[in-house]
């Protein structure tokens, strides 16, 4: 029975186990469709990173029914699209097409997740295709800047890993392996399918039912997650690139802790956007950086809160210190009423023209889903937001520039290469 979470959104545990939820809207003609399957590259083996996004890629080598050249067909009969992506927590297949495809797009990511047949020569093929994927993604400097960063902020936890993982997986892991990751966590009590768009909920249901039949689930636990510690101090990595790429980092929310609404806020205030202070003062003002920035980072257990810039070598540790001293003004003064109303404006605005795109509705309930949150109504959020108050502003920064030593990484010319002094914000 399924039923309803709030106007236009319901859901239902099907008798397989699978998750579904349904959100309807009548004034589209279109419709997105995804399936969420709890498992990311944080939960590869130790010795296989990468595994998850590898398995991503090989579920679209075909089932018993289709290769790969007969699901691409079948989508573009349908005039519609396939594709699937890997983050750290979760692997995600999704189909977008007119509302009358939504019956043949379900029975093709049904069979997708369900059948695929790790059929060794296509095995084979995909492992050039992701070797490739993994050089592209080395060549890209700031990609690979990120990647560094990320290592010295979750040092020796699995979300240090990049998501594609290492040539070393994808050149030696066996069909064997490949086989028993997936057995191990593409199960139904695993996994959501979520739609979205000019749909029917008792009838989209009653399709998921047919496709995602009951059977006997599995005796073994899932494997459980630790949660990571966030590490500070300084890293240079020394790299021929023509910039410097700088990452500052520090604690944040995770997606189920109230403060993310203020956190939002301040970086909003700090770096997220053409009007945040960063972007002035770095860009505009002083013509440093073409691109700087900040982002809040948020995990089912972990969160962190990011500075970005990539600026000339002789000009690092000026911006460096730059971006300090600006998280240093945040503790200290704060931000004023007008950035405010500002930054709860644009985050209400962002809030709601996501809700014009079906898959953007889609994207929401999956992500809230699979990270385990309660899913909540878009006005609720927007009510949240607009509740923040500078009292929380100010208890947020002190909360997160406080005590924390900030993880300061330098990725390019001009600096000898390994650990520096740490400096303390303070």
């Amino acid at each position: 029975m399924i039923e309803a979470l709030y106007p236009g959104v319901y859901g239902t545990v099907l008798e397989g186990g699978l998750r579904l939820l349904v959100e309807e809207v009548p004034t589209s003609r279109c419709a997105s469709a995804g399936i969420w399957v709890r498992v990311g590259s944080r939960d590869d083996p130790d010795v296989r990173p990468g595994l998850a996004h590898f398995i991503e890629h090989l579920l679209f080598k075909g089932t018993g029914r289709l290769d790969a050249v007969g699901f691409s067909r079948a989508m573009d009969a349908i005039g519609g699209h396939l594709d699937g992506a890997t983050s750290r927590e979760a692997t995600f297949y999704y189909a977008e097409m007119p509302a009358d495809g939504l019956p043949k797009a379900l029975t093709l990511l049904a069979d997708l997740v369900q059948h695929p047949r790790f059929a060794p020569d296509a095995l084979e093929r995909e492992r050039g295709v992701v070797l490739e994927e993994i050089r592209g993604h080395n060549d890209d400097p700031e990609q690979t800047a990120y990647d560094l960063f990320s290592a010295n902020l979750w040092r020796d936890h699995p979300l240090s890993r990049p998501i594609l993982g290492s040539p070393e997986t994808i050149s030696t892991v066996s069909r064997a392996e490949i086989m028993a990751h997936y057995r191990r966590f593409y199960r139904y009590d695993n996994m959501i399918l979520v739609v979205s768009g000019a749909v029917d909920a008792p009838r989209v249901a009653e399709l998921a039912a047919r496709h995602f039949p009951r059977k006997a689930r599995p005796d073994e636990a899932l494997p459980a997650r630790i949660a990571p510690h966030l590490q500070g101090g300084r890293r240079v990595h020394r790299r021929d690139t023509g910039q410097v790429h700088l990452f500052v980092g520090l604690p944040g929310t995770t997606l189920g802790d109230d403060d993310r609404f203020a956190l939002g806020v301040v970086n909003t205030v700090l770096g997220g956007g053409m009007s945040a202070r960063l972007f002035r003062l770095i860009r505009e003002e002083r013509g440093l950086a073409y691109a700087v920035y900040s982002v809040a980072v948020h995990y089912s257990d972990a969160g962190a809160w990011l500075v970005y810039a990539g600026v000339a070598p002789d000009r690092a540790e000026e911006v460096i210190e730059l971006i300090l001293a600006e998280l240093e003004s945040l503790r200290r003064e704060g931000i004023s009423a007008q950035e405010l109303r500002l930054a709860k404006a644009k985050l209400r605005g962002n809030l709601i023209l996501d809700l014009e795109s079906n898959s953007d509705r889609m994207f929401r309930l999956g992500a809230q889903a699979a990270a385990g949150q309660p899913i909540r109504p878009p006005d609720a959020l927007v009510a949240r937001l607009e509740a923040v108050r500078m009292r929380d502003i100010e208890r947020v920064v002190e909360r997160f520039t406080g005590t924390a030593d900030p993880n300061v990484t330098r990725v390019g010319p001009g600096a000898s290469a390994g650990v520096v002094g740490a400096r303390r914000q303070g």
